[in-house]
């Protein structure tokens, strides 16, 4: 009934990447601290388990992997979306919005292409059990992008926070290293590497709202003192 040994816990922690945005949007509707970038954010979170769940399903299915990636690198585009609002100036933070677009509206041409393709190969094979495709690598240096953004700003973080933000950059760097095995790949019987990576990745994003919870929380705190501007909205 199953593919592989790995199978069934790739379908079953799909469903963990699902709730990595349920609940920050659940939270977020109780607290109504943070900036509707960032809601559309753990939307992109719930909206990108919902194919990863169908991907796993029926591995190997090149239109559900078209949907699992490609929602996956719209996840990691919002995120440089909602870091530069938070931070960069209105120019420069539609220079790269609209560069950043462009660049992966290639990317999502490309997944497209590779459905009926005659061949996928991977982009980059690091060993026997992990390899990338050009949409993974794409997905990579999104969130790659992401996190620098962060790190380059660390400064305006308050110091509450931050702890919270490197706790999101360290699942971020176990998951890219989960990610390099292969949807078989597994350790001991009992450690997946692929299913492992959904766990990680949906606490790391239930992280990423308390990051933001606090930070948002402060800066309400400073603009009803009057002592800083209101974020915009967008």
């Amino acid at each position: 009934m199953y593919l592989h040994d790995a199978h069934l816990a790739n379908i079953v922690t799909s469903y963990c990447t699902c709730l990595g945005g349920l609940m920050p949007l659940i939270y977020c509707a109780c607290t109504h601290n943070q900036p509707r970038r960032w809601v559309w954010v753990y939307f992109c979170v719930l909206l990108t388990g919902l194919p990863t769940v169908w991907m796993h399903t029926v591995e190997g299915n090149r239109v559900a992997s078209f949907f699992d990636v490609g929602t996956n690198i719209l996840l990691a585009w919002m995120l440089i979306v909602a870091v530069s609002g938070d931070y960069m100036s209105s120019p420069s933070r539609k220079r790269l919005v609209g560069i950043t677009l462009a660049l992966n509206v290639f990317a999502w041409c490309w997944l497209f292409y590779e459905i009926f393709a005659p061949t996928k190969m991977p982009l980059l094979t690091l060993w026997e059990s992990g390899h990338f495709y050009t949409g993974e690598i794409v997905l990579i240096l999104n969130a790659l992008f992401g996190a620098a953004l962060f790190m380059v700003y660390r400064k305006h973080i308050t110091p509450a926070a931050r702890p919270f933000l490197y706790t999101v950059l360290g699942m971020f760097i176990i998951g890219l290293l989960l990610a390099t095995g292969d949807n078989e790949h597994i350790i001991g019987y009992i450690f997946p590497w692929h299913a492992t990576w959904h766990i990680v990745s949906a606490f790391g994003f239930i992280t990423l709202w308390i990051f933001n919870h606090i930070r948002f929380s402060e800066r309400r705190l400073a603009v009803n003192s009057g002592s800083v501007t209101p974020l915009k909205e967008y």
